[in-house]
């Protein structure tokens, strides 16, 4: 009998426990590729919005000029050739991506790209700097708490939503150099020219970059010396060149740090010689703005603040924006996407260092920083989108139908919270406040002026649709949802565009309210808001900005029935004046006194709890409306307003 062989069972290889600090990794990526879409999506959802101001329209305008082979392009946004902004040389080669596809909505995905890949670059670092300290679960758990920081960060979502900005690309490269300079690879001067190709902004994170090895290690002191000293001569090349005009007056904006006046266009020297002689100038500028800084640094983990390394990069961030003159640089925004990127890694290293001396601390603290991170986003992260997506989609519907039908030739002047997307042309100029613009040939002017984030006031941006309508005659292109387009020729003689003044009367067919419709056919001194029989308001929105005291309102119309004429300050919501009419047998002026004695604040939001901040100071001045109700069922047509101070 044969006997059979008998096959050795099979056993099943024990399975090993997963690796925490992989599926960290692997998780990290993931979810920062996630964050990467949502950006994208955003950033295409602003450009469709014409939710693109003043900054983003500069770059537009010169990477769509640059693409055409206009290699020294003029930048009309800002009269002055555009390299001289910061030297953002590092625009040119971005031009190429014009051809594959030419909108500025580029640019915005560019950015997205170039701050998540920072963030991924912090991301690896943050662990690498982890696992030398404390490998195992606890990078793990360090790793993790850093990706946290880096994904709920409210102030990196605004950071994207302002504009394009060259800072998001200098980030990435910023990173690099940080990571392979302390990891000792010489790589990290492959990333130091397109970091200084980014401009004077991107010389201070180098300087600081090289500070940082220099007080950190003397194994770095060598190449720490060699950053700094380049990342310095490029800023002052920079500035001996001119080519910072952008720097909000360059260093004119620290010239009271050491008690002298812009004016006189102080050097470097004078003022970092006055700012030592009177330090209480800049004691009282960091106090004052105290509650920015906080801000800033707060939901990324103070205590990154005691990691040398990176500790000289994050103070020439943060004493850079606020110490120059007033709030412009102050609240949180693109200004300080190297703390926001920067400082997890730094949270981390920190605790990695506490964790091996005293494990319970470092827990502590590390829950502290992550309930912190989790409070300053609840509170704020869900008032970033509605602080920058400001134009209704009916109103972008109008620009889109405008923008089509402007030839590449032509000047545009825009209200400068909606005059991004018009940037691609060789003349686009802001409405940005009272004053003149250069004007040539056909010029288009679209004002929107309560669309998007407008630095010019309601009263001027409304005066001047009547002017361009009025003694200008130029044609009403196209008019809907707060947007006013007009196509002007301009006569030889004129050459500048006056926009008016802000105690301008305006005309209130600009404003017709939900019971009104705008009038704008026939002769031009006839076009009104015309009621539609719904009992409401026939206008309003007729806003001056003034300082309290007494005025007096005179509003031009006429009306087959009794009508309220109102004047409100909606700063507080409260009805100043109120002059009930009767109906008129004619056009009249209704002339009456509006008193606003008393100045209420401004309504912002500013956080709860300890998640308070208010980064600007609220406008001066109160917000005076004049409205017209009618109870409804009435012919009422109103033609004009005005608001003049008593005795002026």
């Amino acid at each position: 009998m044969t006997g059979t062989a008998t096959k050795p069972a099979h056993r099943k290889a024990p399975s090993l426990p997963p690796d925490p600090l992989r599926l960290v990794r692997r998780t990290g990526y993931v979810l920062l590729g996630v964050q990467l879409a949502a950006f994208l999506a955003w950033s295409s959802l602003l450009w469709s919005r014409y939710a693109d101001t003043f900054d983003g329209a500069q770059f537009v305008q010169a990477w769509t000029l640059i693409a055409h082979g206009q290699l020294d392009p003029y930048d009309t946004v800002h009269n002055f050739m555009f390299w001289q902004d910061h030297s953002e040389f590092g625009v040119w080669p971005l031009a190429l991506l014009y051809w594959l596809w030419p909108h500025g909505v580029t640019l915005l995905w560019v950015q997205d790209i170039c701050v998540v890949a920072a963030e991924a670059v912090a991301f690896t670092w943050l662990y690498e700097l982890a696992a030398k300290r404390i490998p195992g679960n606890g990078t793990a758990w360090l790793s993790a708490l850093g990706l946290l920081l880096i994904l709920v960060n409210p102030w990196t979502l605004t950071a994207v939503s302002f504009d394009f900005h060259t800072e998001s690309l200098a980030v990435p490269f910023a990173a690099l150099i940080l990571r392979d300079l302390w990891a000792g690879r010489k790589r990290a001067w492959v990333w130091v020219v397109p970091l200084l190709l980014c401009g004077d902004v991107a010389g201070t994170y180098l300087a600081g970059i090289g500070l940082g090895a220099l007080a950190a290690s003397r194994k770095f002191r060598r190449q720490g010396a060699a950053m700094a000293a380049l990342g310095i001569l490029a800023v002052l090349v920079i500035t001996l060149v001119h080519g910072n005009a952008g720097s909000g007056g360059g260093l004119r904006t620290y010239a009271y740090l050491g008690g002298l006046s812009p004016d006189g266009q102080p050097s470097m020297t004078a003022i970092a010689k006055g700012a030592m002689l009177h330090p209480g100038n800049s004691v009282h500028a960091l106090w004052g703005k105290r509650a920015d800084i906080w801000a800033t640094v707060a939901p990324d983990g103070v205590l990154g603040l005691g990691f040398v390394p990176v500790l000289p990069s994050l103070l020439a961030v943060i004493l850079a924006d606020n110490l120059a003159f007033g709030f412009l640089f102050s609240p949180p925004s693109f200004q300080y996407l190297p703390i926001y990127v920067l400082m997890p890694a730094a949270t981390v290293a920190v605790l990695a260092w506490i964790a091996v001396r005293r494990r319970r601390l470092a827990i502590t603290l590390g829950a502290l920083v992550v309930v912190q991170a989790i409070g300053w986003a609840v509170v704020w992260l869900p008032r970033v989108p509605g602080t920058w997506l400001r134009v209704s989609p009916g109103a972008a519907a109008v620009l889109a139908s405008v923008q089509a039908r402007i030839p590449a030739a032509d000047e545009v002047i825009a209200s400068q919270g909606i005059m991004g997307p018009f940037a691609g042309r060789t003349d686009i100029r802001p409405l940005f406040g009272p004053g003149s613009q250069p004007v040539h040939g056909t010029v288009w002017v679209i004002i929107a002026p309560s669309q998007g984030i407008e630095k010019l006031s309601v009263a001027s941006a409304e005066a001047l649709t009547g002017e361009l309508a009025g003694p200008l005659h130029a044609t009403l292109v196209a008019h809907g949802d707060g947007v006013w387009a007009f196509r002007w020729q301009v006569p030889r003689a004129i050459t500048t565009l006056q926009v008016p003044q802000d105690m301008s009367p305006v005309p209130a067919w600009v404003s017709a309210g939900a019971a009104g419709r705008p009038v704008v056919s026939g002769p031009r001194d006839t076009w009104h808001s015309a009621a539609t029989g719904a009992r409401g308001y026939v206008t309003d929105g007729l806003l001056w900005r003034v300082p309290a005291g007494a005025y007096r309102a005179s509003v031009t119309l006429a009306s087959s029935g009794p009508v309220n004429v109102e004047a409100w300050d909606t700063n507080g919501n409260v009805l100043l004046a109120r002059k009930a009419v009767p109906g008129s047998r004619g056009v009249q002026a209704v002339i009456f006194p509006v008193r606003a004695a008393v100045a209420y604040p401004v309504a912002a939001y500013t956080g709860w709890g300890p998640f308070r901040a208010e980064f600007l100071p609220p406008p001066p001045g109160q917000r005076i409306e004049i409205r017209v109700w009618s109870p409804g069922g009435e012919t009422v047509n109103v033609y004009r307003a005005s608001l003049t101070r008593v005795g002026q």
